[in-house]
């Protein structure tokens, strides 16, 4: 995840603006699994046209949210502000314009799907290349050196199922959201996974019941 974001707001004043003789920007920021939730905080001084005074102070908060991507990595999620300017309108309005950028890494592997009907040994391949943390996806070598190597075993694949899939535990992640996530009962991901305790990193399969 690597994005810039625009903010452009404008402020109204209750009096008319001179001059803009000061004037920061702060943010207030807090995270969840799948938002970066927060405020901007615009303060400064200006000079007034009506009041005779030397100066008067403004502050205004600028709420904002950003959709986070659902494969990253909590840990490396950095976020900044990149670009901020602004002008005076109509003598009474302030237009702030805030440019904030986000980056994450990705987890490398989100999701292997295994099908009941492929042929055994290429499953067999699929799950020792997953277990060796390199699996090619769509023609694409990929090294996912960054996860733990807790080993899926192929004895835990039943046929109930027709679909598997396999998850690399981000943090955040629960036995129970995992259930949510993937609408499977808790008990039959804990009969597949042997689950002790879930650590960033760890391969957990997933299956799709067959209907």
């Amino acid at each position: 995840m690597n994005i810039s974001i625009p903010f452009n707001k404008v402020i109204q004043f209750k009096t008319s603006i001179a001059e803009i003789l000061s004037i920061s920007l702060e943010k207030d920021v807090s995270i969840n699994d799948t938002e970066l939730l927060g405020d901007f905080i615009v303060t400064g001084e200006y000079k007034n046209l009506d009041v005779n005074v030397d100066t008067m102070t403004f502050e205004h908060v600028i709420p904002f949210k950003v959709e986070l991507e659902n494969n990253i990595i909590l840990d490396t999620l950095n976020y900044d502000i990149e670009d901020f300017s602004y002008e005076i309108i109509d003598n009474d309005s302030l237009q702030v314009n805030i440019l904030l950028h986000v980056s994450a890494d990705k987890n490398k592997i989100s999701d292997v799907i295994f099908e009941k009907d492929d042929d055994e040994d290429d499953r067999l391949n699929l799950i020792e290349e997953i277990n060796n943390n390199e699996v090619t996806i769509n023609n694409e070598v990929i090294n996912s050196n960054n996860v733990n190597n807790n080993v899926i075993d192929s004895n835990n694949l039943k046929e109930d199922y027709i679909t598997y899939h396999v998850h690399i535990v981000k943090l955040g992640d629960t036995v129970d959201t995992l259930s949510s996530k993937y609408k499977i009962e808790k008990d039959k991901l804990l009969e597949l996974n042997n689950i002790n305790a879930l650590e960033v990193g760890d391969k957990i399969i997933i299956p799709d019941i067959n209907e």
